[in-house]
């Protein structure tokens, strides 16, 4: 067998005007001639002198996002990366809540432009299905019940406003019985505890458990943040001892 003469290994199919044998009809599409041209145009082009001179292409601002892409500015709340002045680098929240880049946790992170690319094709174009949410991570992203509803985007607007409706009923408890939930002092990054619903939000939606349920203060502890992560969209309890541990309650405070 002839291979090929510009040294891919692969066998020469085609012969070329200047004599030579190619696995392609053009040497410009062996692989390993277009292997070799890319190590030149990136040592070329990362030289400084020439790097300086290439125009940032495509270069969003918030305020042009604003303008061009109304439903993706009121979806997604955006700033610019306090730590490099002036570069306008566009940071946004991680969709998992429970990740430290997230919304929940005043976090922030500089999104991939493909990312980005995704998001935005979600929110408005007309086939969008609201998904492509952004994740700091792999690891967020598969740890995420949103994105494990992604292919379902009815089910995934019903578990959004679930877990809305639970958030009311949680805030609700927390104002009036925050006294009896379970290391509650201990809550915030000070000592890095955190509220956690014994019965999941993912458990009760799949359920369909009354998010009533799901907020009650039985329902309610304060753990460690690691614990939390390895907890994820696990339960900790059963809903029938949680549901069990409510009547009791309730029972008790109608006879005091």
């Amino acid at each position: 067998m002839m291979l090929c003469n510009y040294g891919c290994g692969r066998e020469a199919k085609y012969p070329l005007k200047n004599g030579k044998w190619c696995c392609t009809r053009s040497y410009n599409s062996c692989p390993e001639v277009r292997k070799e041209r890319s190590k030149i145009m990136k040592k070329v082009f990362n030289q400084p002198e020439i790097k300086a001179k290439i125009p940032r292409a495509h270069t969003f601002t918030i305020e042009y996002i604003k303008e061009k892409y109304k439903t993706f500015a009121k979806e997604e709340e955006m700033r610019y990366n306090p730590d490099k002045p002036g570069e306008k680098e566009i940071q946004v929240h991680c969709k998992y809540h429970k990740c430290k880049n997230s919304k929940e946790k005043g976090g922030w992170f500089t999104p991939s432009k493909e990312q980005f690319r995704a998001r935005r094709d979600a929110l408005e174009h007309n086939d969008g299905n609201d998904g492509s949410y952004f994740y700091h991570s792999e690891k967020c992203k598969q740890e995420c019940c949103l994105y494990n509803l992604r292919s379902d985007p009815i089910r995934l607007s019903e578990f959004e406003k679930y877990r809305k409706d639970v958030d009311k009923e949680t805030y609700k408890t927390l104002k009036k019985y925050s006294d009896r939930i379970k290391n509650f002092n201990f809550r915030g990054k000070r000592h890095g505890y955190e509220l956690d619903h014994k019965y999941s939000i993912y458990d009760g939606f799949k359920n369909s458990v009354d998010p009533k349920i799901i907020g009650h203060y039985k329902n309610l502890e304060c753990i460690q943040e690691s614990k939390n992560l390895k907890k994820n969209r696990n339960s900790s309890v059963i809903l029938e001892e949680l549901l069990k541990e409510i009547k009791l309650d309730e029972i008790e405070r109608r006879v005091k």
